[in-house]
């Protein structure tokens, strides 16, 4: 993940209006640990790697690599200012709602790797000067964030109904706050906002394609 996703991830937190101590690195193990166990009872080859975050400002605290038909979701919290800042900012009953739902948007990104989706964000600076190509390519990395944005959306449907509308509010607010064309998922976040959460009691990654293909 890279450091405008890191900077949208810091920005979900947003103001809150009673603020939470930093989470701990076991809160985000613990989140990505969730993410991967849903993600392996799928089926899906992922793992979990814990790294020092090397007191770099920008850096993800969870985020994925895929190589060789696997994923791995690395925790980067230690030594983190960005997982410091970014946890503190949230009230403390979402804390780790919000750092599961965080890892489950990680995941969607694995699911859609395996099955073949191209992942790559920056375009060859030899054809990046093409217009109609360097829309494609903006085009083609928006729908990846979609979708993983409605694999998060699906997951708080599924598990935590209740904050459903809180929860989908800041994702909208933050798309909002940090617009960019590659990773504007604001018009589907709307409609996921107003339809509630739909739950179809279906597999999650069917349930972001579903949700994904009628948006759009």
């Amino acid at each position: 993940m890279n450091k405008l996703c890191a900077a949208v991830l810091l920005a979900l937190a947003g103001p809150a209006a009673s603020a939470a101590a930093p989470a701990t690195e076991a809160q985000w193990i613990a989140a990505a640990t969730e993410a991967v166990a849903y993600g392996r009872a799928q089926g899906m080859p992922i793992g979990l790697e814990v790294v020092d975050g090397n007191g770099l400002p920008g850096h993800t605290p969870v985020g994925l690599a895929s190589e060789n038909g696997r994923c791995t979701l690395v925790v980067s919290a230690s030594n983190n200012p960005t997982a410091d800042k970014l946890s503190s900012m949230i009230a403390p009953e979402l804390l780790d709602t919000f750092l599961a739902g965080a890892a489950m948007h990680e995941v969607g990104h694995c699911h859609r790797r395996l099955n073949g989706y191209p992942h790559n964000e920056k375009l060859l600076p030899v054809v990046a000067w093409i217009g109609p190509l360097r829309d494609w390519f903006a085009r083609r990395v928006r729908t990846e964030e979609a979708y993983a944005d409605m694999t998060s959306v699906a997951w708080i449907a599924r598990y935590h109904p209740e904050r459903y509308t809180a929860l989908v509010n800041e994702m909208l607010r933050v798309r909002t706050r940090f617009r960019e064309p590659r990773h504007d998922t604001v018009a589907l976040l709307e409609r996921a906002l107003a339809e509630g959460p739909q739950d179809a009691n279906e597999n999650l990654f069917a349930q972001a394609d579903e949700r994904l293909n009628r948006y759009r």
